[in-house]
């Protein structure tokens, strides 16, 4: 054999076994390809999942926001048309309607956030005015101007209070 013949035998041999590592590597590249490909797969299941069923939860969510304004105005009604003199049963009739009102809110998943008697929470409250006591040692709501409301678990409108704080140590200066 000429120098020729055996460098062309070792190139074959090279690209032959060259071949066959690739074969066997090609198979472990792939499957893992596909097992990140098919755990990606899941992943993007789940959270299509997720996003559907807080889609359905929260369906409601501008609706109501639409009618809360509208039990405010009803309240309203019913303290004023009780001092304009109205008749008994037209107070009770629009008093019967805000509890029917409350009743299909709720139905819906909208709930009150406790406000008067809570300890004040800037998450949930809103603070329009403040009084200091010495009576009270952390921030306290004593009165709901306006009440506010939750769809399970999200904040549709905070409550807008009064807060009444601990009194401040006067500074030593």
């Amino acid at each position: 054999m000429t120098t020729d013949e055996y460098d062309l035998a070792d190139s074959r041999s090279d690209a032959e076994s060259a071949a066959a590592e690739a074969a066997t590597t090609e198979p472990d590249e792939r499957d893992a390809r596909y097992l990140r490909l098919a755990a990606d797969f899941e992943n993007f299941k789940r959270r299509k999942t997720q996003e559907l069923s807080d889609v359905r939860r929260y369906e409601s969510e501008d609706a109501a926001l639409a009618l809360l304004p509208v039990l405010d105005n009803l309240r309203r009604a019913v303290e004023h048309a009780g001092e304009a003199g109205a008749e008994e049963f037209f107070v009770s009739g629009l008093q019967l309607v805000v509890r029917e009102f409350e009743t299909a809110l709720e139905r819906i998943g909208v709930v009150p956030v406790p406000a008067v008697g809570e300890r004040f929470d800037p998450a949930i409250h809103d603070a329009i005015a403040a009084e200091e006591s010495e009576e009270v040692e952390e921030d306290m709501v004593v009165a709901e101007l306006v009440p506010g409301y939750r769809l399970h678990d999200r904040l549709l409108r905070p409550a807008i209070v009064r807060v009444v704080r601990p009194r401040s140590a006067p500074s030593g200066n």
